[in-house]
């Protein structure tokens, strides 16, 4: 049996993911040095974690002194702008309470968090110019993009899909699969606070599953993919409010010693306090709002019996023994060609 990391379908598949996703990494970094927009975080980020992604599933088919060193400096990448990107999602968050509230009080308190937020993002904005040049002068993706470019130019540009991709896409597509159903018996509880958020990770990992081995499938696992996405945001939303229901009542607390200690009398504080109970409040709302939503939906991806169509799809596909590299088929006999007089055939007495 050959060696699987010699297959040459999986090796120009993985190529294939890895180069779009690199490029879009160094694009959003070069933006990020010009730019101010919290967008171009979000999309490196994104790049970041669908690049580690591709890592993971095809790890046995790289290069064996190089993967640790990738999968570690993409890993740093995507920590690194993880709270700076936190940060600036609440901001706008702010933003957008604060234009539909009406009430000068509350609009103080909320002026008073903005303040704050901003102020721990600045602190953070010359670490994150620093990060950002780093990543374009990466050693490790310079050598992910060179070695990726090199195993397209040797596959000769004949694209063909072997068995033990279709085995692979099969494997890692289930195990992802199996990690997000597991906490399907823990969402019934709202109170389930770390639960919902670990599922919110397992469906990011399923969602960029999918997205890698879309093309092996001939994107029929979409519709499951974007549901994935779906399941995601629900729980990434929802998660945003549990960390904001977390994160006041602190914040309320620092505040109050902050007045007192400026002052030496804390009633100051009574001016801004509506702004922050009105925002507990209103995430408290809409966590509520997003998980009946969640469960809704999650109700009717059941009746659709949506994860096990997708069981099904990848397991039948895994199953064909069609899936042969051009130079398995068998070569073609030639045929003679047909005499240009043939003989008469003499008639029967």
């Amino acid at each position: 049996m050959a060696d699987k990391k010699e297959d040459k379908s999986i090796i120009q598949y993985c190529a294939t993911a890895l180069l779009p996703n690199i490029k879009t990494l160094n694009k959003t970094a070069r933006n990020i040095l010009r730019r101010s927009n919290i967008e171009d975080i979000h999309d490196l980020r994104v790049s970041s974690r669908r690049i580690r992604t591709v890592l993971n599933i095809f790890s046995e088919y790289l290069p064996n002194k190089k993967i640790k060193s990738w999968e570690k400096e993409i890993r740093i990448i995507t920590k690194s702008f993880g709270s700076v990107r936190d940060l600036d999602v609440q901001i706008d968050l702010i933003n957008e309470v604060y234009e539909s509230a009406e009430d000068n009080k509350i609009r103080s308190g909320l002026r008073r968090i903005r303040m704050r937020l901003k102020q721990k993002r600045k602190q953070k904005q010359a670490s994150t110019k620093k990060i950002t040049g780093l990543i374009l002068d990466s050693t490790a993706i310079i050598e992910m993009n060179t070695w990726a470019e090199s195993a397209l130019e040797n596959s000769g540009g004949e694209t063909f899909f072997s068995s033990e991709l279709y085995r692979l896409g099969y494997k890692k597509i289930q195990n992802r699969l199996d990690e997000f159903i597991f906490y399907e018996v823990f969402i019934f509880d709202p109170a389930r606070v770390e639960e919902l958020h670990q599922m919110r990770i397992s469906a990011k990992q399923l969602r960029y599953a999918l997205e890698v081995f879309s093309n092996l499938y001939e994107h029929k696992t979409d519709s499951a993919l974007d549901i994935a996405r779906q399941a995601q945001e629900y729980l990434g939303n929802i998660h945003d409010s549990d960390v904001w229901i977390d994160f006041l009542p602190n914040f309320m607390d620092k505040e109050m010693k902050r007045i007192k200690d400026f002052y030496g009398y804390s009633s100051p504080y009574n001016r801004i306090k509506p702004g922050f109970e009105y925002l507990i409040k209103n995430r408290q709302r809409e966590r509520t709002r997003l998980y009946k939503a969640f469960l809704k939906n999650w109700k009717e991806w059941k009746f659709k019996e949506t994860w096990l169509n997708l069981r099904k799809l990848i397991f039948l596909t895994s199953l064909e023994t069609r899936h042969m590299p051009p130079a398995d088929k068998p070569p073609e006999v030639p045929q003679e060609p047909p005499p240009e007089n043939p003989p008469e055939v003499p008639a029967q007495e």
